[in-house]
């Protein structure tokens, strides 16, 4: 029996060429490995020189700033001090005595106005540069509230219980605290002071000056506020406690002129009690008139 032979379809085997994948894979080009290092390192270079041209300009403007004459601190006119009233501006100025000549860029701005805040009617300061070579000083300065005597000297003293020199040439209108001796810590001494204001901010109440006819306030005893006030025969001391100081200021005053023609000399009354008076508690019983 003749083999019959298969016919061959070229149609199927025209579509398998068309259609099926490549036997050999195509090669993909991919940009080598040391090329990319190179881009790299030519970026870090540039951010490099970048940094080097912005440090080498900031040394040239800081070499401009400390050492060009445009910048140097003249002299004492060159500060200018505001604020200065019980301080003499020359004493400011003396602050800033190792900055002359020196650029205003160098000078120490802080530590020159710790050193202002040493003064002792300074309260707070600060220092600004006016370009291109000033400097400006503002001070804040202490309040006076009241005279102290300390040892054989008479003082001012603050609210916060700073004692201040009296100015050369100032005129006040205070009464003297007792009971601030000498070495008395500074927070003992501010208690005491705040003690005298709220006494003398309850007598001014309803705008009264009763506080003007006080000579002295004693603040010993910081439970027995006692005050003085001239008399027509000598000082009377009157004895407030720790409250209603203005109601019991106006009692005594209700009977000033009574115990002025008394005939024993009054030289201290007792108001701590409501409605009541008690004269010249110091003395012995038998002898105290109420």
């Amino acid at each position: 029996m003749a083999n019959a032979t298969k016919p061959v379809n070229h149609e199927w085997e025209d579509d398998a060429e068309r259609y099926h994948r490549p036997r050999r894979p195509v090669e993909v080009r991919r940009r080598s490995s040391w090329k990319r290092v190179l881009v790299l390192a030519a970026r870090v270079l540039l951010v490099v020189a970048a940094l080097v041209a912005v440090a080498g300009t900031g040394f040239s403007v800081y070499q401009f700033a400390t050492t060009s004459p445009i910048f140097r601190l003249a002299g004492f006119e060159a500060v200018e001090v505001i604020g200065a009233t019980q301080v003499s501006p020359e004493v400011v100025r003396e602050r800033f005595a190792a900055d002359i000549g020196q650029s205003v860029f160098v000078i120490p701005l802080e530590a020159r106005r710790e050193s202002l805040n040493e003064i002792a009617w300074v309260e707070a300061a600060t220092v600004q540069r006016l370009l291109p070579n000033r400097l400006r000083v503002s001070l804040r300065q202490r309040t006076p509230v009241a005279f102290v005597r300390q040892a054989a000297s008479l003082w001012l003293v603050d609210g916060e219980g700073v004692l201040l020199p009296i100015p050369e040439g100032a005129s006040y209108s205070f009464p003297v605290l007792a009971g601030l001796p000498e070495g008395l810590p500074l927070d003992t001494r501010r208690e005491r002071v705040q003690i005298y204001l709220d006494f003398i901010a309850d007598l001014g109440r309803g705008d009264k000056a009763y506080s003007r006819q006080l000579s002295e306030v004693d603040l010993s005893d910081t439970e027995n506020l006692r005050a003085s006030l001239g008399q027509a025969d000598g000082v009377v001391w009157l004895i407030f406690g720790r409250d209603r100081y203005q109601e019991k200021f106006e009692t005594f005053l209700q009977h000033r002129s009574l115990l002025e023609g008394s005939a024993e000399a009054v030289r201290s009354v007792d108001l701590r009690y409501r409605g009541q008076m008690v004269l010249n508690p110091e003395a012995p019983a038998e002898s105290a008139k109420p």
